[in-house]
């Protein structure tokens, strides 16, 4: 989840950032800009619903932890959309319901995050990693064992072979 909270500290940073080049917020906010970015936020929620919720789903096994990261990422960076439109709000010195719907809409994101972290983090563990294999045991003989061919003064079985 640090993806998505690194988006959101990187959003308001450039919001912050934005209105002190600007000089302060503008004194006439624009509805249509800030029910506009509540229409953008909203209307991406369904396509992150989606994609996030397909990500989750992923099976466990070989390769998974790969995976399950990518699929963590993908969702931090997405589910993070919505603070960027706050952002852009704040910076435009938007106020009143559509900056409070961006913050919900944020928030949300941020509790939908972290259940599917969850649920990645329990496939990236669910692989197991690799032993390393055992040494191959030598070629010849084990010590103390005779190559075949009896040792002068040792004694054989019958059924052995004779050299």
């Amino acid at each position: 989840m640090l993806a998505f909270l690194a988006q959101c500290v990187v959003a308001a940073l450039v919001g912050v950032v934005v209105l002190l080049l600007a000089g302060g917020a503008p004194r006439n906010p624009s509805s249509l800009l800030a029910w506009t970015l509540v229409v953008f936020a909203l209307a991406q929620l369904p396509v992150v619903a989606f994609a996030v919720t397909r990500m989750s789903g992923l099976p466990g096994g070989s390769g998974a932890r790969r995976s399950a990261l990518s699929a963590a990422l993908m969702a931090g960076v997405l589910l993070a959309s919505s603070a960027w439109f706050l952002s852009l709000a704040l910076a435009t010195g938007q106020a009143g319901v559509p900056l409070f719907l961006l913050l919900l809409l944020t928030l949300t994101g941020y509790a939908l995050g972290f259940l599917v972290v969850g649920r990645l983090g329990r496939v990236a563990a669910s692989e197991v990693l690799g032993e390393p294999e055992a040494e191959p045991a030598p070629a010849g003989p084990a010590p103390g064992v005779s190559a075949g061919r009896p040792e002068p003064g040792e004694r054989t079985e019958p059924g052995d072979p004779v050299p």
